[in-house]
């Protein structure tokens, strides 16, 4: 029985070699959504109060990123 492998052409695995983008972003997201719901569980916050602290929050980052950008 042949077992199909994709392989690149310096011999290592396609799924291999993509793990090391898709790891990290996984892992970014994951924590993300677990963090904001820590937030939300532990400040009583329903979902529209979240996503307006979300927005306040990136207005705050995008204000003091672009005054250390000038």
């Amino acid at each position: 029985m042949t077992q199909l492998d994709a392989r690149n052409d310096d011999g290592t695995n396609e799924s291999f070699s993509m793990e090391w983008i898709v790891r990290p972003i996984r892992a970014v997201f994951f924590a993300d959504e677990q963090a904001f719901n820590w937030i939300q569980k532990k400040l009583g916050l329903s979902n529209y109060q979240m996503a307006a602290l979300v927005w306040l929050k990136g207005l705050i980052i995008g204000l003091l990123l672009g005054w250390w950008l000038l």
